[in-house]
């Protein structure tokens, strides 16, 4: 039962990140980190959805993003945010339709 009750969990939890990511209140890269890391949960979605979250959460594993931004010095954050900004950018389109495809199979099957 808690295997059920933790797949259960964690597929709310990824619903809750994809809604929160795509009403723009919750990066879209760290998004698919936490997605990435969800996906042994996510089995009845798609591979192409699921491996644009672990593509992208691999590209940006370096990258100072989340909590670990506390970590890094200023000048250092300078420099990786231009990063940061352009590959949010260049992988937005690709990640908010994984989203709403992430949603739609959440929505259609129980949660």
């Amino acid at each position: 039962m808690k295997s059920a009750e933790g797949n259960l969990q964690s597929r709310q939890r990824a619903g809750n990140v994809a809604r929160r990511a795509l009403d723009g209140e919750y990066d879209l890269l760290l998004a698919c980190r936490d997605l990435a890391s969800l996906r042994s949960h996510l089995q009845d979605v798609p591979d192409d959805v699921v491996n644009t979250f672990v593509g992208v959460a691999s590209e940006v594993d370096d990258l100072p993003i989340g909590a670990e931004r506390r970590n890094w010095s200023l000048d250092a954050l300078k420099a990786n945010d231009i990063e940061t900004k352009k590959y949010r950018e260049q992988v937005r389109g690709v990640v908010t339709e994984a989203l709403r495809q992430l949603l739609a199979v959440l929505g259609n099957r129980a949660i």
